[in-house]
């Protein structure tokens, strides 16, 4: 049986992964993956990835499906964020 400290890291590492679920519609580490990816040479940058990522929102909302547009649109808001603390 896991001691006590470690059931309840267990349980908030858990629950971080079903926030994130929700909130982007795929693990975060997916994301950090493909800021890692744009973030080489002659990929674009991350500016052009939330760009990407904001009309795949677009296209999503011509379609009628709101949520995965809301998922899309944190998704992009999670580059921008990180494009800001990679640039300080």
């Amino acid at each position: 049986m896991l001691p006590d400290n470690e059931i309840t890291q267990q349980f908030y590492a858990e629950r971080e992964q079903d926030r994130n679920l929700l909130m982007y519609g795929c693990p975060q580490e997916w994301i950090d993956e493909l800021i890692e990816d744009w973030s080489q040479p002659l990929m674009g940058g991350l500016q052009m990835l939330a760009m990407s990522m904001l009309s795949d929102a677009q296209e999503r909302i011509a379609l009628g499906d709101g949520d995965t547009a809301r998922q899309y649109i944190n998704r992009a808001k999670y580059v921008i964020k990180q494009n800001e603390v990679t640039n300080v």
